[in-house]
């Protein structure tokens, strides 16, 4: 009993969070733990590691908790609720069990590992974020990035050296999270990347190789939804009667939020991009906007008639002193959860699906495609820096190709139909 107590202070004196011990933990345990003011752990003594977090919010986490080397590294399994009780326990035996693998094969250590001057992964990582991540990544990477080695790359890898890590670890730690394979993915990545510094510094020699190599990514599904020509005009018919209506009148959407709907849908930009569009970036000249710092940094984006007189007739009338484009009724751009709630309600009422904003993206791209513009030029316009992004929509551009060919293909053949009908070809003899 002594033991227990003490383990129990020791692991909260540790972690910062106050911890209970319990013989085990069960679903009526879970179901019945109250928050508190302050968030908290039980421990469970039969499956030693198995943690359930309490937050004062009501929720609850449960946790693998793996001790070694007199530290604690709390793997996260998963919310109770998403996870049933059974499935969550489960899952956190498999954790314990394959992080204590990894801990023993990793002993004893090989001469040459033993003099490494190699430095633990979680110390490695400051110096990639203040090297890598802080000065060359743009905002929205560099919360993926943090998030991925802060949640899943610390918790597995920190408290090892960048040279004591294998290949056969990376791919049990591959198949842990089959659960979450977008979230491996994105780890992986990032862990690749953090070899590859690592090498481009001289941390580690040229001759290491890292053990991310031939690790396989979890297949992603890329989605391709586009507007058909009749949902085009479901679309503009809606936002026209949402943008008349006033006061508190039901479906009524604010002139900002359908000036920055309508943008995304005409150019092809990127979300970020038409919500932090300034007129400072507007040349009405030559009709382009000057992105001084997309997501791929300077870029300009050309805009035809109808953003023309988008601008002309219907924005520029609107303008304050605030200097953006698409700015709301308290002065500030429109935020993305504006735009966000209004397009949920928008594409319910006029039957889209899930279709997301970003698929406005994809449809900008296919309507190019199918009025016969090169996909080299598609992928100019939007933005893409590898062609191998562009290249999601070569199928549509095969179709133009193939829809041309037929045309011709119809043509010749009405033309050797008419032919053969004034000269009829004469039957060889037998």
């Amino acid at each position: 009993v002594l033991k227990n107590i003490a383990l129990s202070l020791l692991s909260g004196l540790v972690s910062g969070v106050e911890t209970e011990r319990m013989p085990t933990i069960t679903q009526r345990l879970v179901s019945s733990a109250k928050p508190r003011a302050k968030k908290y752990e039980i421990a469970c003594n039969s499956l030693r590691g198995f943690i359930l977090r309490v937050l004062p919010s009501g929720k609850k986490v449960y946790y693998a908790r793996v001790r070694h080397d007199g530290r604690d590294t709390r793997h996260r399994v998963g919310m109770a609720g998403e996870w049933s009780f059974v499935a969550a326990r489960n899952r956190a035996a498999e954790i314990l069990t394959s992080v204590a693998q990894d801990t023993s094969r990793a002993h004893p250590r090989s001469p040459e590992l033993e003099q490494s001057s190699a430095p633990l992964l979680r110390n490695f990582a400051r110096r990639y974020d203040a090297g890598h991540i802080e000065p060359t990544l743009k905002q929205s990477t560099r919360r993926r990035y943090r998030c991925s080695i802060k949640n899943h790359i610390l918790p597995r890898f920190g408290q090892r050296r960048l040279d004591d890590i294998r290949r056969e670890e990376v791919e049990r730690w591959r198949g842990d999270m089959a659960g979450n394979r977008n979230a491996f993915t994105a780890a992986l990545l990032t862990l690749s990347n953090m070899y590859t510094k690592a090498l481009d510094w001289g941390v580690l020699p040229d001759t290491f190789r890292p053990p991310t190599r031939g690790v396989k990514k979890y297949p992603t599904r890329k989605r391709e939804r586009f507007l058909t020509p009749e949902e085009r005009v479901r679309l503009e018919e809606y936002l026209e009667a949402a943008g008349q209506k006033t006061g508190n009148q039901k479906g009524r959407i604010h002139w900002s939020i359908i000036a920055a709907i309508r943008l995304l849908s005409y150019t092809g930009m990127r979300r970020s991009e038409v919500l932090g569009l300034t007129w400072e970036m507007v040349d009405l000249t030559h009709r382009v906007f000057r992105l001084p710092d997309s997501k791929v940094g300077q870029r300009n984006v050309p805009f035809g008639p109808v953003v023309y007189d988008l601008l002309v007739d219907d924005l520029m009338p609107r303008k304050t002193g605030a200097p953006w484009i698409c700015v709301s009724r308290f002065g500030t751009p429109v935020s993305k959860r504006g735009i966000g709630d209004a397009w949920r309600r928008s594409r319910k009422q006029i039957g889209l699906g899930n279709m997301r904003l970003h698929d406005l993206r994809h449809s900008a791209a296919s309507d190019a495609l199918m009025g016969g513009v090169p996909l080299a030029v598609v992928g100019k316009v939007l933005g893409h820096r590898n062609p191998s992004t562009t290249a999601r929509y070569a199928h549509i551009s095969d179709s133009v190709v193939r829809d041309a060919v037929g045309i011709l293909s119809k043509r010749v053949g009405q033309a050797r139909t008419k032919a053969s009908k004034r000269h009829p070809r004469r039957s060889r003899a037998k």
